[in-house]
């Protein structure tokens, strides 16, 4: 079965969205697999200290947690990558993720939110990269 493309979107942004974003997925069988990137190429912040979130290709079945894994590649703005978790929490309708979160280096083994991509700030050259990976079942 070929994969399908869509465009992810960040949820929770405060302004202008900055990124660019690319997406694949698969839906058969009740499952929807899906690979999701997005792109720094301006500054972006989230609207709140919940981060960003992400929508889905197809709805996920309601009232379950799901958790995907998120990596975040820092690039120019933050040498590195960092891997986290992207979750639907059981309240949600399924349509997006609900927060984006990356270990952090100044905590130990805390997940922090995703609140503020650099983008072009501060001189950098290759923004962050955001990428989401994951399988649920469909509504």
């Amino acid at each position: 079965m070929a994969a399908t493309s869509w465009t992810p979107k960040l949820t929770n942004v405060a302004g202008t969205d900055g990124t660019t974003s690319s997406g694949k997925y698969v839906e058969a069988n009740g499952v929807c697999t899906f690979t999701a990137q997005i792109n720094a190429k301006k500054e972006t912040a989230a609207a709140s200290s919940a981060g960003f979130g992400l929508t889905l290709p197809v709805p996920a079945a309601a009232g379950i947690r799901y958790a995907f894994q998120v990596s975040l590649d820092g690039r120019d703005a933050d040498n590195g990558v960092w891997t986290g978790e992207a979750v639907i929490y059981a309240g949600s309708d399924g349509t997006k993720i609900d927060r984006l979160r990356v270990t952090s280096g100044a905590n130990g083994a805390a997940v922090l939110p995703i609140e503020h991509l650099y983008g072009d700030a501060e001189g950098a050259v290759n923004a962050e990269i955001i990428t989401v990976t994951g399988s649920y079942p469909t509504a």
